[in-house]
């Protein structure tokens, strides 16, 4: 099997557990416009379309950049899982608090803990170092314009979550962002 199609196995073995694991979440209280999720879904979509398909019409999009040697690829390979197993761990660590979309729960937690005390967005740094990992793989120009997109989509929503979890947690959610970095541990 390619590498690709290895990361592609990864990608979606765990979007069958979020599908899966979406059952068994708390009540939702308190969400996100259903119009803000529509647009966030579809630059996500957008994204991942360019760094899995082929179907956009410019040549361009295709040429290979950076290294393309085996080394280079077996790196973004390992980034890939390393990434998608953060995500997991993440999303297993969070419980039933988690959501596909920003919400408040019944109960709801402030989870600090595990890959919480990494960074506030383990599952977004998961994604994005995936990602990255994935773009590296594919090594064309359309798989690295993928990465901007989907940055700007996860901080787009990682404002959003945070000011839902500063009207819910209030202190207790600033002392926490001033101890743990928003999504790249130790920087940002």
């Amino acid at each position: 099997m390619n590498l690709i199609g290895i990361e592609k196995m990864g990608w979606l073995a765990l979007f069958l557990f979020w599908v899966a694991s979406a059952f068994q979440v708390k009540k939702t209280i308190r969400h996100q416009t259903d119009w803000k999720r529509i647009l966030y879904i579809f630059f996500v979509i957008l994204a991942f379309s360019l760094l899995f398909e082929k179907y956009f019409p410019f040549s361009f999009l295709y040429e290979p950049v950076l290294p393309q040697n085996g080394a280079w690829k077996i790196a973004g390979l390992l980034l890939c899982l390393s990434g998608l197993l953060f995500a997991f761990l993440a999303r297993i660590h969070l419980g039933k608090n988690w959501s596909g979309r920003i919400t408040v729960k019944e109960n709801h937690e402030l989870v600090q803990s595990g890959p919480y005390h990494i960074t506030r967005n383990p599952i977004y740094t998961g994604f994005l170092a995936a990602f990255c990992g994935t773009a590296m793989t594919v090594g064309e120009l359309r798989a690295y314009l993928g990465i901007p997109i989907l940055v700007a989509c996860l901080l787009i929503k990682i404002s959003k979550e945070e000011e839902f979890m500063l009207d819910t947690f209030g202190d207790k959610f600033r002392e926490y962002q001033v101890k743990v970095k928003r999504l790249i541990p130790l920087i940002y």
